[in-house]
């Protein structure tokens, strides 16, 4: 059985000095709903194999944010998954995707698209928001329309003042 935790980067900037959205950063909320996400994976012991992960300034954060507490050595930053859309997503994880649980860090709409597409659900990932998919086979390669189901999302529950 293949595991996936699809993580929809935090809450970012509206705008940085360069003026491009690849390079928005978390904001405070966004670390801080990262954080409660890492948290609570570390607190479920999970064993992760790999993190996939769009290049873009945001999702880097996120990422290295969530192995600070899971404590995974093997993070790929793709920048192909920036703003992918679901087969583009799809595609870099059917090749990319090593072991058996995999943490994909990335963007809406295509996150939610993909959540849907594989798990036949009607999901808007918000930012900070995890989902959790189960696949019943054991090659990344075999994904395939509704062949997840999805076992639980976890949206942070963060206030900024």
């Amino acid at each position: 059985m293949l595991k996936l935790y699809v993580i929809r980067h935090g809450k970012a900037v509206k705008s940085t000095k360069s003026g491009k959205d690849f390079d928005r950063e978390l904001n405070v909320k966004g670390v801080a709903q990262i954080n409660q996400i890492g948290e609570s994976m570390r607190r479920s012991g999970l064993k992760i194999d790999q993190i996939l992960v769009s290049s873009a300034q945001r999702t880097t954060e996120t990422a290295e944010i969530i192995d600070f507490y899971i404590q995974t050595a093997a993070i790929k930053f793709d920048d192909q998954l920036y703003l992918a859309e679901r087969e583009k997503i799809a595609s870099l994880l059917k090749k990319h995707g090593q072991g058996k649980t995999v943490i994909l860090v990335g963007h809406n709409y295509g996150l939610s698209d993909f959540v849907n597409y594989y798990c036949d659900q009607n999901v808007l990932l918000s930012t900070g928001m995890l989902a959790e998919i189960n696949f019943n086979f054991d090659k990344w390669e075999d994904i395939d329309r509704n062949s997840g189901q999805l076992i639980t999302t976890i949206k942070p529950e963060v206030h900024t003042f």
